[in-house]
C-alpha cells in the first residue's frame, strides 16, 4: 500500500471532500452540500492523505447520534482503489465511532459495487436490509441499496 495518513476534518475540508466526492461517484454532492452536513450535529470526516506530498485520495464521512453510528459516504480517487485506501479510512473510523458511544454502525452500498461489498463484508458488515432501486445510475438504470450493520466494540 502506498504511504498513507488518515487525518480527522471538519467543516474547513469540505472543498476537498467535494473534489474526491467527483472523483468517486457518478453524481456527486456539490460543496455547499458537503459543507451542509459537515456543519451538522454529529457528523465528521476522515481524508487520506498519500505519498510525500500527503495529496487527498479519499475520504469518509460519519455521523454518531446516541448509540448509532452510520457511514454517510467513503470515496476513493480513481487513481488509487484498490491500496487499501477504503479499508485504512475504516479502520480508522471505527473506533472513533464506538468510543464516541455508537454500538453499531450502519451504511448502505449499492448490489452493483462487487469490490465495496467485499470490503464491507470482509470486515464483518452483515446485510440487514435491502432498498429496491435506490441508486440512479448514470445511464438511467437502478441498482439495489443493501443496508449493512456492524456491532461495535469500545477501544478505550
Amino acid at each position: 500500500m502506498t504511504r498513507v495518513a488518515i487525518q480527522p476534518v471538519g467543516t474547513e475540508a469540505f472543498r476537498v471532500i467535494a473534489r474526491l466526492y467527483a472523483l468517486s461517484f457518478d453524481d456527486p454532492w456539490p460543496e455547499p452540500s458537503v459543507r451542509e452536513l459537515l456543519s451538522a450535529y454529529g457528523t465528521w470526516g476522515l481524508v487520506a492523505l498519500t505519498g510525500e506530498a500527503k495529496d487527498p485520495a479519499g475520504f469518509l464521512l460519519a455521523r454518531v447520534v446516541a448509540d448509532e453510528a452510520e457511514i454517510l459516504s467513503i470515496g476513493i480517487s480513481p487513481d488509487h482503489r484498490r491500496t487499501g485506501l477504503a479499508k485504512a479510512l475504516m479502520a480508522a473510523a471505527m473506533p472513533r465511532m464506538a468510543n464516541s458511544g455508537a454500538v453499531n454502525v450502519f451504511l448502505e452500498v449499492g448490489t452493483d459495487n462487487p469490490g465495496a461489498m467485499n470490503l464491507y463484508f470482509g470486515l464483518g458488515f452483515l446485510e440487514v436490509g435491502r432498498r429496491k432501486k435506490y441508486y440512479r445510475r448514470q445511464d438511467g438504470s437502478y441498482a439495489d441499496a443493501l443496508v449493512l450493520r456492524k456491532p461495535l466494540l469500545r477501544t478505550s
